[in-house]
């Protein structure tokens, strides 16, 4: 064999292990199947539901809005929900018995926000009863943060929420636009965020491209050429003025963002891993960090403080996501719930809770009290899934 031959061998080897990685990747070996989803049932009380926040062992203030696939100028608004009732389950009773008895699902009415700024929401966090919403007002607006109270019902349900100010700039507008995806306020004002994208939205020729071409185009730059250019920012905002750091970096698309009990931990979802870091509270420096494998693609990640766990949303199956595009229906569509703690050694562990096909595309899944909560907001699927939670061995 000449030289020729040997390097004409060598490449074609290295591309079918990188070939293979890709598909590995995506999930095309892969069984498709259901897992502990017998008695979850859909709720159609809300469109597209991106993101869930935990207000309080009652009750979630959820996003809406199809965050794929925004056209300049397209009439596309933006709302927050509540769900409560969660408290009122019962151990026996069945998911739906709750749902038609108990579950309350309410747009929140927003007063005193600008007129001259769209509310697109994406990522959000409550902190003592202040919600951050990150809103990727595009034309009208820019990128932001938008900060409102939470007023609540005698109950302590949310009932409205109050707009109180923005945190944006000219340059969080030029340099995050559209790319921005979960917080952590640790402090008021004072936040990780997360950059899911490489580079900000500009709209040229998105038209031409899906969401899911332009998402896979970017996944096989990171596969082929090791593209990681996506990172987590810490940012402070005083009196107008936003300041922010990278704190973190090397991730191919930094998405889901949340902490453990005392802040001492952070998480990141970053496609199937999930990446931990030490949080010093001192600098708000990002130390120490380990990289934890997640059975599937996982989008947002919540701390679920009754648990001391933390909970994500899941895609099981990303080949199917390509061969079933939106607004498509298909029992190949597989998506489900991941649960992350550590173990009597003190390691990290993520084992899988729930698969389903009766959601598509889940980005985020909580614990709420009996049940498992999952909204699909990300790519465009309307409604949420309430499932009971199983309490037996999990995969």
């Amino acid at each position: 064999m000449n030289i020729g031959s040997i390097i004409c061998a060598f490449f074609a080897l290295a591309f079918a292990i990188k070939l293979y990685g890709v598909l590995d990747f995506l999930d095309y070996f892969e069984e498709i199947y259901s897992y502990h989803d017998e008695e979850c049932i859909k709720v159609m009380s809300i469109g597209a539901s991106e993101d869930h926040n935990k207000f309080n062992d009652n009750s979630i203030i959820m996003t809406q809005w199809k965050v794929t696939d925004y056209v300049p100028g397209e009439d596309r608004p933006g709302a927050m929900y509540v769900a409560s009732g969660f408290l009122n389950s019962k151990k026996n009773q069945s998911t739906e018995e709750f749902v038609a008895k108990d579950l309350k699902i309410k747009e929140l009415p927003i007063v005193n926000y600008p007129e001259n700024v769209d509310f697109h929401p994406h990522g959000s966090y409550i902190l003592d009863r202040e919600l951050y919403v990150i809103n990727h007002a595009y034309d009208k607006g820019g990128e932001r943060i938008d900060v409102f109270d939470i007023i609540t019902t005698s109950s302590d349900i949310p009932k409205r929420l109050v707009f109180k100010h923005s945190i944006t700039s000219e340059w969080m507008k030029k340099e995050f636009n559209g790319i921005l995806n979960s917080l952590v306020v640790v402090e008021p004002n004072k936040f990780y965020v997360t950059q899911y994208k490489g580079e900000p939205d500009s709209f040229v020729d998105d038209q031409m491209v899906s969401h899911e071409t332009k998402a896979l185009i970017e996944f096989l730059k990171a596969r082929f050429l090791g593209t990681r250019n996506c990172h987590i920012w810490y940012c402070e905002y005083n009196s107008d003025e936003v300041n922010c750091r990278k704190v973190a970096s090397h991730f191919m698309s930094a998405n889901g963002l949340t902490h453990n009990k005392d802040y001492s931990k952070i998480f990141i979802a970053d496609q199937k891993d999930i990446v931990i870091f030490d949080r010093d509270a001192s600098t708000n420096d990002l130390l120490g960090r380990i990289e934890l494998k997640a059975p599937h693609f996982i989008d947002n990640v919540k701390y679920d403080q009754t648990t001391e766990k933390v909970y994500g949303g899941t895609i099981n199956n990303l080949m199917s996501v390509l061969k079933h595009k939106f607004p498509d229906e298909s029992d190949e569509l597989i998506s489900g719930a991941v649960e992350i703690s550590q173990n009597n050694d003190g390691k990290w562990e993520a084992k899988e809770v729930l698969s389903t096909s009766k959601l598509h595309c889940v980005s985020n899944g909580l614990r709420m009290h009996n049940h498992l909560v999952l909204g699909a907001g990300g790519i465009g699927y309307e409604g949420i899934l309430v499932c009971p939670v199983v309490s037996d061995d999990t995969k």
